[in-house]
């Protein structure tokens, strides 16, 4: 996420919300040395693919397997960062993968869920970097209201808008 660049290298504690194989957390770890990062996924295929990974790089990076709709952290972030679910339910043709249609499509957790665990994971004033179709930003909007968050900036990220990296402060 080139949003990433708005955030230095001081000690700041991140997590990388749907952290799959952990390509985001490893890749921030890379960039950043003075944050402590760890990353969190409901599928534990994955969590130990991502452990590999950093274990690999040399990173101490800590992954969690855990459902984000029960997880609340000891101590609130400073940042997070996902590419979360963001497929509705019924939308679009579904995967014969399971793992990518977790990934892909809200079956264990919806947006709803997501901007419900920045409200009680992000301490006051921090901030999110999640990435989300342009399509949900009136979805995104109205519930980032009703979760005391607010839409900073909508990025996009890539050539196209089809998908924005929605730039959230938590205000609550």
């Amino acid at each position: 996420m080139t949003a990433v660049c708005l955030f230095p290298d001081i000690p700041l504690r991140v997590l990388d919300l749907g952290c799959g194989s952990g390509i985001i957390a490893i890749m921030l770890a890379l960039q950043k040395s003075a944050w402590h990062i760890s990353g969190i996924d409901i599928q534990s295929e994955l969590i130990e693919l991502a452990s590999e990974n950093a274990h690999r790089q040399g990173l101490a990076i800590n992954f969690i397997c855990d459902d984000l709709r029960r997880f609340t952290p000891l101590d609130r972030y400073d940042l997070i960062v996902g590419n979360p679910p963001w497929l509705k339910l019924n939308a679009g043709i579904a995967s014969p993968d399971i793992q990518r249609e977790i990934s892909r499509r809200e079956l264990y957790c919806t947006l709803e869920d997501v901007l419900a665990f920045l409200q009680r994971s992000l301490r006051r004033g921090a901030e999110a970097l999640l990435l989300y179709p342009q399509s949900r930003f009136e979805e995104i909007e109205s519930l980032c209201a009703h979760y005391l968050l607010d839409i900073i900036q909508a990025l996009p990220s890539t050539d196209t808008n089809k998908y924005l990296i929605y730039h959230i402060k938590n205000k609550g």
